[in-house]
């Protein structure tokens, strides 16, 4: 029998139905309705979450990292989505380092040996022209950091991703790979991490590549291998990489990945975001989307849809939803919250409003 999933979102943010094929199951993905979880200034955070949440423990106390700013944070709260506690665990380096403009962790793994590992979006922003509305320019790269004590304070390693092309301060505002995800998966033989490329060679636009490590050998930041032509045998480090994902449609990217294996569902889920340049303030192909995939390399573009019409680029004064995260209720199950950056009106100066962390509802039934 033919296997569908099913999007339907509540009628306050009205998305028409669409059908997905995959196999086995079908599944109806209900999107509800947003509330604050930390508002702009909240716990000293502003322009957050610039990435997606690092979840390092639900239980007994929670403990999740965001990037805010130009740096990143540990947020403590008796549960998820309950923040009483925000400190700096991440900075920025110095002047001349790879990471000089910026250091934003987007996800935490952790290790055999016990370390907790995080893996973030590292800006070089000397000499580089703005990407607009304020924002700096940046040659972006992924680096990782360990911490031995749970996520209070980490130590740099250095990048683990690079792109193929160098630095040009005199070409476009954002340059390199980054935005990362990383997980283990399932079989627990590799980590995972899906980036997004902004180096747009052979004529391709921003979009969503990938890369492996050994879980074994993740202490050894040379092993990552990207995604190119059908295999994974290109150099983390300066090599080539094939997309897993696109926006499937002139003048768009795809970006800010993030990616959970379900179990219930035998799936992997991936949230991100598509942006259509020309479309402005009336969205109708830009937005967060969900694909699924069976294996987490292979991404077929019939499998994902849009979620949420939404501008997911912030420009001033205009409405805007990005680096989204679906965090399960309980790590296996198809139900939980898709949190993200927001602001109705984002800016600077009042009534402009930087974004600051919201999040919906989300529930992926299966067997109808």
């Amino acid at each position: 029998m033919e296997k569908r999933i099913i999007l339907i979102l509540s009628t306050l943010w009205f998305v028409p139905l669409v059908t997905l094929h995959a196999e086995e199951h079908s599944w109806r993905v209900d999107l509800g309705k947003p509330e604050t979880v930390l508002a702009d200034k909240a716990l000293g955070l502003r322009y957050f979450p610039d990435g997606r949440l690092a979840v390092v423990r639900t239980k007994p106390a929670c403990r999740v990292i965001v990037a805010a700013g130009v740096s990143s944070f540990l947020l403590e709260g008796t549960e998820m989505g309950k923040f009483t506690k925000a400190m700096k665990v991440l900075d920025k380096g110095k002047t001349g380092e790879f990471d000089n403009g910026y250091a934003g962790i987007n996800a935490v793994v952790h290790a055999p040996s016990g370390e907790l590992l995080a893996f973030y979006h590292a800006e070089d922003q000397e000499g580089m022209m703005t990407v607009g509305n304020g924002i700096p320019g940046f040659y972006c790269r992924v680096a990782m950091a360990v911490s031995k004590d749970d996520g209070q304070t980490f130590e740099k390693c250095g990048p683990i991703l690079s792109g193929q092309l160098p630095k040009d301060p005199g070409g476009r505002g954002d340059q390199g790979v980054g935005e990362p995800w990383v997980f283990a998966e399932p079989k627990g033989e590799f980590l995972y991490a899906y980036y997004t490329s902004h180096e747009r060679v052979d004529g391709r636009g921003v979009q969503i590549c990938m890369a492996r490590c050994p879980l074994a050998d993740v202490m050894k930041p040379a092993v990552w291998k990207k995604f190119h032509d059908g295999g994974f045998a290109e150099a983390g480090l300066g090599g080539k990489d094939t997309p897993v994902v696109t926006s499937g449609q002139q003048a768009a990217d795809a970006l800010f990945p993030q990616v959970t294996f379900i179990p219930a569902l035998r799936q992997f889920v991936m949230m991100l975001c598509v942006n259509v340049w020309r479309e402005g303030d009336k969205p109708e192909q830009s937005g967060i989307y969900a694909a699924f995939s069976d294996d987490g390399i292979h991404w077929p573009r019939e499998r994902m849809q849009q979620l949420w019409k939404v501008p997911v680029i912030a420009s001033i004064g205009r409405e805007v939803a990005w680096h989204p995260t679906f965090i399960p209720d309980d790590g296996t199950a198809a139900h939980g919250w898709l949190y993200c950056g927001y602001s109705e009106n984002w800016g600077y100066e009042p009534p402009h409003k930087p974004h600051y962390l919201m999040r919906r509802p989300i529930t992926i039934a299966g067997d109808l």
